[in-house]
């Protein structure tokens, strides 16, 4: 079989595909993919991110989870923004403040884990060396890359709340990133404007030239403590030089006879294992797809997973082993499938962030998988002077109530909803899935792994199919789902809203590959975003 790249920007995908046809395998292509969607995807991801890797390699059949995560900074203390807390933001779900401090400006800022994980995964799985794994990101960044129109929405789109800024506002606060990403009047490039980062460039080939260390331990690493420092930023010299990914085992369930294998704590895979395994009782496969039957299986279970992870997930080291437990115990699936066909509906949680992430899945002809998502959770809308990159604003996810679940304490890792998967059928690779979205990857990938295992879809089919979101009281359907349907939903109890705007903005954009049982390759990206492509090794 070729190699696949399913990802969200075709200059990634591509980058990735010439990758495979060098000769590198499938960690190969992933570096190279994820390094160049740092500079296309600039709003979405960068090496001031955080990243989490699920990698199997087809020969010895190694799998491991390599995980960098976010973490609050040393300085950075448990109530130190309680008293002026304003409540959790609607859409984003990011915690409000009158000045913004957790959503822009250095005080948003924790460390970063993402360039960790790729400089692990180099040195565990690459066939190629580091250096020139980096070298297309760096001409992308020389030669600069097209404003689409997912960058120029990004710039225009107000803000829904008044405490919370816009990325306009963010960039425009900032000089260095205000110089890179808007005119030289102050405003938005127009969608077909170029942008060339010169100084990213630059600072990648710094990593190239001195390893992937150098952004925690060396000349990078300095020069990104002292503007830290100098400007209030809760992260310090030290949370840079100790920072190390986790590694671990993939958690897994079974659902029918199929073996998926996620991420833990405090990413979002224990919730996807969670709702398949609520809704593997409920009998998917028996019901038609878009049916009452089946949306009443799946947003009741969305719903209730989704309070689940405002009471139950966070970073395992700090708030222990049991929350973890009970997300992942049969015992809490079969609680909430009770609860489901009783009637229940509605939860507590709002709507979920915008799909400020990105993900790319690599198979390759040996069967080595990577199934990556990595995020800058939104953006800080800080650069340091002459580096180029824009920071992660990763305090945006920390309660900043003591005692909660994802309260904050110093280095503790920020919670994610970030989900990268896979999943095994008789021993056999069966399928790589993952999405950018926020909190509404959970929705996108227990519907796009069910469209496979129970309605028989293709890799396109399953992530193109008419999709729900739900969360809170609220279940968001998009257009195309039928009237009468939504309408029966709504005698059922539910709050139903149907955006005419197929919910593009707001949707994950799940990417899948399907490994059929003679290795063909069947790869889909989610056409909800415009530019997302599965690109075939020639």
């Amino acid at each position: 079989m070729r190699g696949i790249v399913v990802c969200v920007d075709p200059r990634a995908a591509e980058a990735g595909a010439r990758v495979l046809e060098a000769g590198g395998n499938a960690f190969d292509a992933a570096v190279a993919t994820a390094f160049v969607q740092m500079i296309t995807l600039p709003y979405s991801c960068g090496v001031a991110g955080m990243m989490t890797a699920n990698l199997y390699t087809g020969h010895t059949g190694d799998h491991l989870v390599i995980d960098g995560c976010m973490r609050a900074g040393s300085l950075a203390t448990e109530d130190m923004w309680a008293e002026d807390y304003l409540g959790e933001a609607a859409i984003s779900g990011t915690s409000l403040f009158e000045d913004r401090r957790s959503t822009m400006g250095y005080t948003s800022i924790c460390t970063p884990g993402a360039v960790a994980v790729l400089g692990e995964m180099q040195a565990r799985y690459c066939t190629m060396p580091w250096d020139d794994l980096l070298q297309p990101a760096i001409e992308v960044a020389k030669r600069g890359f097209t404003v689409g129109p997912d960058l120029r929405t990004s710039m225009t789109t107000p803000s829904l709340t008044p405490h919370e800024p816009d990325a306009f506002t963010r960039i425009a606060a900032n000089g260095p990133s205000a110089a890179i990403f808007l005119t030289p009047d102050g405003e938005a490039h127009m969608e077909g404007a170029i942008i060339r980062n010169p100084d990213y460039a630059a600072t990648l080939e710094q990593l190239a030239a001195s390893g992937p260390d150098d952004i925690y331990r060396g000349e990078l690493a300095g020069a990104i403590a002292d503007d830290l420092q100098r400007n209030g930023s809760f992260v310090t010299p030290a949370d840079l030089a100790e920072y190390r990914p986790t590694e671990y085992a993939p958690l897994s369930t079974t659902y029918r006879d199929y073996q998926v294998y996620t991420n833990s704590a405090p990413g979002a895979g224990p919730l996807l294992i969670e709702a398949l395994n609520v809704v593997v009782g409920m009998g998917l496969d028996s019901m038609t797809h878009g049916s009452i039957e089946h949306l009443s299986a799946l947003a009741p279970t969305l719903q209730l997973v989704n309070q689940d992870r405002i009471d139950y997930l966070g970073d395992p080291d700090v708030i222990g082993q049991e929350p973890l437990e009970l997300l992942l115990s049969k015992s809490r699936a079969d609680e909430l499938r009770a609860a489901v066909q009783e009637g229940t509906v509605g939860g507590r949680m709002p709507q979920g962030e915008e799909p400020d992430t990105t993900h790319l899945t690599v198979v390759d002809a040996d069967g080595n998988v990577a199934s990556i998502t990595h995020s800058l959770g939104n953006i800080s809308g800080v650069i340091t002077p002459g580096l180029g990159f824009m920071y992660n604003n990763g305090m945006n996810r920390f309660d900043p109530r003591p005692g909660r679940a994802s309260s904050i304490v110093p280095r503790k890792a920020r919670l994610h909803l970030m989900m990268p998967s896979m999943a095994f059928r008789n021993g056999n690779l069966a399928m790589a899935f993952g999405a950018p979205g926020g909190n509404a990857i959970l929705s996108a990938l227990t519907q796009a792994f069910t469209n496979v295992v129970d309605f028989g879809m293709s890799a396109v089919e399953a992530v193109s199919a008419p999709r729900i979101h739900a969360e809170g009281d609220i279940v968001w359907c998009e257009a195309r789902a039928r009237t009468e349907v939504v309408e029966a939903l709504r005698n059922r109890g539910h709050n139903v809203v149907q955006d005419l705007a197929s919910l593009a903005r707001s949707l994950a954009r799940a990417q899948m590959v399907i490994i059929g049982p003679d290795g063909e390759l069947d790869g889909g990206s989610d056409p909800r975003g415009p530019m997302g492509v599965a690109r075939s090794e020639r």
